[in-house]
């Protein structure tokens, strides 16, 4: 269906005054095995591109993500000048208690909703080693595949480990056929993380009952804002959102700036 990101996806604005141009992503570098970092800023101008390859250069990085503003075309330009690729658009939908009501998941066929079990971990790591073929990971030739697919069943896994507040399974009578990630982003407002559904299992309305499942999660709790990234690409997800009651919030885009790489 979709994934969110490899690390916790932040807010990212512009840097502060003095903050450096970059952070360095600890997790991202340890997993791939090579030093990544991210630009602050959703915005570039030419002092601030030359600003972020001088401490690249210094910090000898190796892959670099921006999150560029959609709207600012100046920004467009120094990325293609810079050498970024472009590797993604980052699709932010939200759903709001005062637009549309938590209704519960509907009556369901050959599946039922329930928390997650931890000796659900090997099947939801299956079906995240088979989902999420959508992502701007899979797009760059950088990262290797077999890592990629690693990637996804580590952050399931970790999910449900006490990463999401709250991990939903589908189960049918052969077993965990789906699972979305619940996480409280205060006491108001509340993000969907991981959603993946079994290959065998698509088409049934596993997806969707899963995400009405996580709002009504998310309604017990008072919570009023909802939301959940996923990418361009990936109409499927983009249509079961909408039927769910998201609308569209935002739309970024993914550049990788790639260093020492032929």
């Amino acid at each position: 269906m979709h994934q969110l990101a490899s690390s916790p996806d932040p807010t990212m604005g512009p840097a502060g005054p003095g903050a450096e141009p970059c952070e360095y992503l600890e997790w991202d570098s340890t997993f791939f095995g090579f030093r990544i970092a991210r630009v602050r800023s959703t915005r570039l101008d030419r002092a601030l591109a030359d600003a972020v390859m001088t401490w690249c250069a210094e910090r000898q990085i190796r892959c670099l993500y921006l999150l560029a503003d959609a709207q600012d075309p100046t920004t467009a330009s120094l990325a293609d000048a810079s050498g970024f690729r472009f590797v993604d658009v980052r699709a932010t939908f939200g759903w709001h208690s005062g637009r549309t009501h938590a209704a519960g998941p509907r009556e369901t066929a050959g599946f039922s909703i329930r928390g997650a079990r931890a000796d659900d971990i090997p099947a939801l790591r299956a079906i995240a080693r088979a989902n999420y073929r959508a992502t701007r990971f899979r797009f760059d030739p950088g990262f290797p595949e077999a890592r990629v697919d690693a990637l996804y069943e580590t952050w399931a896994e970790k999910s449900c480990q006490g990463h999401a507040d709250a991990v939903l399974v589908a189960e049918s009578d052969e077993g965990p056929c789906g699972y979305v990630s619940c996480h409280m982003e205060g006491a108001r407002a509340g993000r969907l993380g991981l959603v993946g559904v079994r290959e065998g299992a698509q088409g049934r309305g596993v997806g969707r009952a899963l995400v009405e499942s996580a709002l009504a999660w998310f309604d017990a709790r008072g919570v009023e804002r909802v939301r959940v990234v996923t990418q361009g690409r990936n109409v499927a997800a983009q249509r079961l959102y909408e039927r769910c009651g998201f609308l569209l919030e935002a739309a970024d885009v993914w550049y990788h700036r790639w260093f020492g790489v032929v």
